[in-house]
């Protein structure tokens, strides 16, 4: 009989750490059950998915369809540091429990009740980008165009403090949005759990303690709140960095003409013109196809897509020349 894991969890990556193993089944590991967070609570990320099918593909995966895809038990649970919830997972007789974007804190009863077999599996570089919501803060941060990795690493008292056991390694590619940092970090969970697995069953093998000094964190961001384009502040580079770090599959970055909300999802930063300041956000002409030019600190923006209320517009609708956006 192969070996029990217990996932902690939601999302792609609860599928493809259940058909890695699948497929490995030599390692003799199989998940016997899936925690989750209450239905309720799921709505916000399932409605998304829907809404952006289209650009999920294979990553829109609904962890309420688990049993039926793998007849594999999933129980609801608010806090899995709750008494019922950890005896539920005891019966399981777990070798090991591993989180997949568990949104609880596992505690110290719980760490000391399972030792030594709590593990997560982190997709950005850590000690870099702990916690979550770290997409829009990559692009944000120029992460475009260069190689990260995703890890597993032991789960204990602190937030993704744990020593490493193994690393997956993907490209962010240039000029993308979150959805594309998205897949291509849940894809090393296809691997990690299974190089994980391994090198802990390899004698002598010593996790990888974290620096400190090395991490980072970023807060949560809500695109309609964190997302308004700041044209007098920002630079231009900056201003094409939070314009894609709001995009896909966000509603976008967001400024206003007059009473119109305009989300933009695309725009190149030129500098053959050069402003005074005093004209940042100024839309002041546009090219041979139509497309607007706003001005911003060190050049000008070429709007390349717009949406207002979620729809694709034509820019002619919306832009005036000689207006400013805000």
């Amino acid at each position: 009989m192969p070996k029990n894991i217990v996932l902690l969890g939601h999302g792609a990556g609860v599928k493809f750490t259940i058909e890695s193993l699948l497929a490995n089944a030599e390692l003799g590991y199989a998940v016997c059950a899936v925690v989750t967070h209450p239905f309720e609570d799921h709505k916000g990320d399932l409605e998304m998915i829907e809404k952006r099918a289209d650009i999920y593909g294979e990553h829109a995966y609904n962890v309420f369809h688990v049993e039926q895809d793998y007849g594999i038990p999933l129980k609801e649970a608010a806090n899995v540091n709750e008494p019922h919830v950890v005896e539920w997972i005891r019966g399981f007789d777990p070798a090991f429990i591993i989180s997949i974007g568990c949104r609880n804190i596992v505690k110290k009863d719980f760490l000391e009740t399972f030792k030594n077999k709590v593990l997560n599996i982190h997709t950005t570089p850590l000690p870099r980008y702990r916690g979550a919501a770290n997409d829009s803060w990559m692009i944000l941060n120029g992460e475009w165009g260069t190689t990260q990795f995703g890890c597993m690493h032991y789960i204990d008292e602190g937030i993704d403090t744990g020593a490493i056991v193994a690393k997956s390694y993907y490209s962010i590619p240039d000029k993308c949005y979150p959805i594309h940092v998205f897949k291509a970090r849940m894809n090393t969970f296809k691997d990690l759990l299974v190089l994980g697995l391994r090198n802990l069953a390899t004698p002598g093998f010593a996790p990888e303690i974290q620096k400190t000094g090395e991490a980072t964190t970023f807060p949560r961001l809500y695109t309609p709140k964190d997302g308004k384009i700041n044209f007098k502040d920002f630079s231009g580079q900056e201003t094409v960095k939070f314009i894609y770090a709001f995009g896909y599959p966000f509603s976008g970055a967001f400024c206003n003409l007059d009473t119109r909300k305009i989300n933009v999802l695309a725009a190149d930063f030129y500098t053959d013109q050069q402003f005074h300041s005093f004209a940042n956000g100024l839309i002041f002409g546009k090219n041979e196809s139509g497309q607007y030019k706003v001005v911003v600190n060190g050049g000008y923006l070429l709007i390349r897509s717009i949406e207002v209320d979620g729809e694709p517009i034509a820019q002619n609708k919306v832009f005036k020349l000689g207006r400013y956006l805000s």
